[in-house]
């Protein structure tokens, strides 16, 4: 019997306890913690949508300029917010990790686990887009914070797919 489809409501329900998780795991790491405005909290507030793939281009085209759903969008706040603890917000994309999960082969909490992840540190001014050195530091904290039962960062995964695509070419 096919397993019912999962719905908005899981996975933004997943997502909200395992952004806890995932949060509290990376500030616990000096190289990520360090990336952030002195607070003057000792707690950490990131909030989180989940959206159709039909918002996620919207939102992608608008501050991306790239009219197509993606995985993950991130918008962090500026200084004044994050010395109060607020980080910003992330909006994730249901079915494109669930599409992704079934592509990888490994569940969509998962995808899901290692979508956050990757927003929180854009969240603390991570970005693998500015230079290679950038990538390859953003995919070793993404590595760092999931540990080992997540066998590849999002930035990995995208270089193994950017490698065999110049290799067809």
């Amino acid at each position: 019997m096919p397993s019912k489809p999962v719905t908005t409501k899981e996975i933004e329900k997943y997502a909200v306890s395992a952004l806890k998780k995932w949060l509290k795991k990376a500030m616990l790491i000096p190289e990520v913690k360090k990336r952030l405005v002195p607070p003057e909290t000792s707690t950490y507030q990131v909030d989180i949508s989940v959206c159709t793939a039909a918002r996620m281009a919207k939102l992608n085209g608008a501050f991306r300029k790239k009219p197509k759903p993606t995985d993950i969008l991130s918008f962090p706040t500026d200084e004044f917010f994050q010395r109060q603890g607020i980080l910003g917000d992330l909006v994730l994309c249901g079915p494109v990790a669930i599409k992704q999960a079934k592509e990888i082969g490994h569940t969509w909490k998962k995808e899901v686990d290692v979508l956050l992840v990757h927003g929180i540190l854009h969240l603390l001014s991570y970005d693998h887009e500015e230079s290679e050195k950038a990538a390859k530091d953003m995919a070793k904290m993404e590595k760092k914070i999931l540990g080992l039962k997540h066998s590849k960062s999002l930035i990995n995964r995208a270089d193994a797919a950017m490698g065999a695509k110049s290799r067809v070419s």
